[in-house]
């Protein structure tokens, strides 16, 4: 069985929040919070995190409050970042929560036209929301769902008084987090999903969709500070559990955040596809062996990479060399430039932001020669597994070729009569 979590901020969204709601969860399925004691290595101000259940517009969440006599203190990103790269954490807590802060610093960055190593955090530099970033990715990590699936963010509108002076709503930094992420506008004056909420979404999100279709395991709210009358301020999150078929299923009918999109051809049909943002990572190489170029790829698409591939190319002075191209999301991108340099042995890499334009697809299977067959389905054609066909193939002694043909008429004839 797979777990999906999701998250669903339809009423926006914050760290509190977000912490509370996975505090809740574990509490509710007999978890432990005690990842949280793992705070103490930051040596950040004396601080108490305490939980309670309270109640926002009739509906029991869970709340936590980080509680702390030190005044609001602005840090620069790169001291946030060094203080969790060198705490002794869960490296998926520590790894998320890193990302967190980096997106949150490159924001910052361009909202104010200065580099990264130069941005300090007003109110994200706070002990509160470190607690709630860290926190949040530790009890997530604790959780430890397969896949993170965010529904739309809902946005209010207004103004927010900020370490800079008086902000529209939604704040600035939030928008740019949530570029090509799904959003709904409410009618609320009031700001419902803070940058450090929008951060942390985007940097938890496998995908951005629905609530995925499954066997409900657990459900659990996180309550902000406010209880307004207007709107329940919560976040809610569900565990979903369904078979592995049809997780990849689920999974691929969801999008990173970017943008569907329709393409018409010849007026009698139309394609949807979606975009979403990925990367490129690749270095040149020139001293390696086919044998070990091939398997670089293997060990690169076992670490999570999208695609792996290579290309002849000729360097300086005539050199024949091979470009090493890894096409990733961010979450996986620096286990992958890591494993990359490790495995080529170059001294260097490079990234270039990169845009994936992906159709929709599902997947079936289809009996062939007394075994089920995975079909992988898109809106024009159907390919089978091939792992599978090989394994048959090595069982039968019939060649791969010729399965292959089997397995798509298979399919092509069920088409047919449904």
């Amino acid at each position: 069985m797979t777990v999906h979590l999701w998250i669903d901020p339809a009423f926006g969204a914050s760290g509190d929040m977000l912490l509370g709601a996975f505090a809740g969860y574990l509490d509710q399925t007999g978890g432990s919070t005690d990842a949280l004691g793992a705070l103490d290595a930051l040596g950040l101000e004396p601080f108490e995190l305490r939980s309670e259940a309270t109640m926002r517009c009739g509906l029991s969440c869970h709340r936590m409050h980080v509680e702390t006599s030190a005044s609001a203190m602005a840090r620069h990103w790169t001291e946030i970042d060094r203080l969790i790269a060198d705490a002794e954490l869960p490296a998926r807590a520590q790894t998320g929560a890193r990302r967190t802060f980096r997106l949150l610093g490159e924001i910052e960055a361009a909202q104010h036209g200065v580099d990264l190593d130069d941005v300090h955090f007003h109110e994200v530099g706070a002990v509160d929301s470190i607690i709630d970033i860290l926190g949040a990715w530790l009890l997530l990590d604790t959780i430890d769902p397969q896949h993170v699936v965010v529904g739309p963010v809902g946005l209010g509108h207004g103004t927010v008084t900020a370490a800079h002076g008086q902000l529209p709503l939604p704040a600035p930094a939030t928008l740019a987090l949530l570029q090509g992420a799904p959003i709904r506008g409410l009618d609320l004056e009031a700001e419902t999903c803070t940058p450090t909420g929008a951060a942390l979404l985007v940097t938890m999100a496998d995908a951005w969709g629905p609530l995925p279709s499954g066997a409900i395991r657990a459900t659990a709210r996180g309550a902000g500070g406010r209880n307004p009358e207007t709107h329940p301020n919560a976040v809610t999150v569900v565990a979903v559990a369904m078979p592995e078929n049809a997780a990849e299923a689920a999974t691929a009918g969801t999008t990173t955040a970017g943008t569907a999109r329709t393409a018409t051809g010849d007026g009698t049909s139309s394609r949807s596809w979606s975009d979403e943002p990925a990367l490129i990572i690749e270095c040149n190489v020139d001293d390696a062996s086919p044998e070990l170029l091939a398997a670089t790829i293997h060990h690169l698409l076992d670490a999570g990479a999208d695609d792996a591939w290579l290309v002849p190319i000729g360097m300086k002075k005539g050199r024949a060399a091979t470009l090493v191209r890894v096409l990733t999301d961010h979450e996986h991108h620096d286990d992958l430039v890591e494993r990359l340099l490790t495995e080529t042995g170059s001294l260097g890499c490079r990234t270039v932001d990169a845009t994936k334009h992906v159709l929709p697809r599902e997947f079936t299977t289809v009996e062939l020669r007394g075994h089920a067959i995975t079909m992988k389905v898109g809106p024009t054609t159907a390919k089978p597994e091939h792992d599978e066909l090989a394994a048959l193939a090595a069982s039968t002694g019939l060649p791969l070729r010729q399965l292959d043909l089997e397995a798509r008429l298979a399919w092509q004839q069920r088409t047919d009569q449904t």
